[in-house]
This record gives structure tokens, C-alpha cells and sequence, in this order.
């Protein structure tokens, strides 16, 4: 794992572990995190993210540019004068911010839609935190992270809704299930995948292959 993955599972464990302290703390603890709202603190995890993940890839970027510019092999034959800037940029945008752009627009579509179905029905399935919450989730897990993310939530989700609800007739609150699906994701991801050198289930995402069947190689 590199330390971008390190940070991306510390956050979503953070965050996990937040939720419990504003829903569960007492006395001076309650009116400490009474003083910060949720929603507050969900916005700044966002902003920071976002800023860490896509500054991360822009020095990744530079580092790039630098190693093909002074590398002092073939790599100065990849930039301008030989090759036009665009090879540079699409190469560092499929390997670098191709895969979180995609993760941050099903974020956003993920966000969008939840907030449609939840009006729709009046406001039945997920309180309005919940929402930021598997957004959060979508992104952090990355692509094609999320969609191990997302048939976490709907595999278990329907599984453990069915078990509650022939216990006690009632729904299930999911409250804290978003960012544990998330952080199980990330594991299965970044670890269990590659420990068991199943890489070939996600080489079929891969952007590289998607860039050249409609742009060419």
C-alpha cells in the first residue's frame, strides 16, 4: 500500500469513529463535539481529500515530467519537441487522475440520486448525513474501487435489511454501515486482492485499455 492508500483507510476510519463519538458521547464530550456539526466536519474531510488526492497527483506529475526531462534515457523522446504535450498529459491523466475523476463523478451521481429517492419517499431511507456518508465513501474507495464499495453495500445491505427484519419487524438503521462497507472495500482492494493475486478482477477497469480502444495507443 502506498501512503496515499495508508491515508485514504486512516480517514475513513476517522470519520467511522467520529460518527460514534457525535451519536454516542456524554457530558463534556457531548458538548465538545455538540460545538462542531457533523455535516461541518464531512465538508472539511471532503475538502481536505480532495486537495490531498488530486495534489498528491500533481507532484506525482512533476516527478514524472522531471524523470523523462533529466532521466538521461528515452524518456525525453516522450515531451516536446519530439511528442506533442498532449502525450504527457494523457498519459499522466489516465495513470494519475483519470481513475479519481471517475471516482469523484459517481460520488456526485451516487449523492444525487439518494437525495432524489430519500425526497421521493419522504425522506424514509437515510438521514442527511448518510448521504454525505456513501458519497465520502464512493470517492475515497476510488475507482474501480467503488464498485467493490457499491456491491458491498447492496450485497450486505439486503442481507442483514431481510435479517432484521424477520427479527423485529422493522428497518434496519444503517447509519454506521456506509464508512464500515468503505473500509472493508479499501482492505479488499489494496490488500486482500493482491495477497491473493487475484489482480486480473480489476485489470479489466483498467483506463489504459479504455484510452486506446477510442483514442488509439
Amino acid at each position: 500500500m502506498t501512503w496515499l492508500n495508508i491515508y485514504i483507510f486512516c480517514v475513513l476510519v476517522l470519520v467511522l469513529i467520529a460518527q460514534f463519538f457525535y451519536r454516542f458521547s456524554s457530558g463534556r464530550l457531548a458538548v465538545f463535539f455538540g460545538k462542531f456539526k457533523f455535516h461541518i466536519f464531512l465538508r472539511w474531510v471532503w475538502i481536505l481529500s480532495v486537495a490531498v488526492i488530486f495534489g498528491t497527483f500533481f507532484y506525482w506529475s512533476s516527478l514524472q515530467h522531471d524523470l523523462w526531462a533529466n532521466g538521461g534515457s528515452f524518456g525525453k523522446f516522450f515531451l516536446p519537441p519530439y511528442q506533442s504535450i498532449s502525450y504527457f498529459l494523457s498519459y499522466v491523466g489516465v495513470r494519475f487522475f483519470g481513475p479519481w475523476i471517475l471516482a469523484f463523478l459517481a460520488s456526485l451521481i451516487v449523492s444525487r440520486a439518494a437525495k432524489y429517492l430519500n425526497r421521493k419517499f419522504g425522506e424514509r431511507f437515510f438521514e442527511n448525513e448518510e448521504i454525505e456518508l456513501i458519497a465520502l465513501g464512493v470517492f475515497l474507495t476510488g475507482y474501480p474501487g467503488f464498485f467493490i464499495y457499491l456491491g458491498l453495500i447492496l450485497t450486505f445491505g439486503l442481507l442483514f435489511s431481510i435479517f432484521y427484519l424477520l427479527l423485529t419487524k422493522g428497518r434496519l438503521p444503517l447509519y454506521f454501515f456506509w464508512m464500515s462497507m468503505a473500509v472493508f472495500a479499501i482492505i479488499i482492494k489494496d490488500w486482500l486482492i493482491p495477497v491473493l493475486g487475484w489482480q486480473t478482477l480489476l485489470a479489466g477497469f483498467s483506463l489504459g485499455d479504455f484510452y486506446k480502444l477510442f483514442f488509439g495507443s
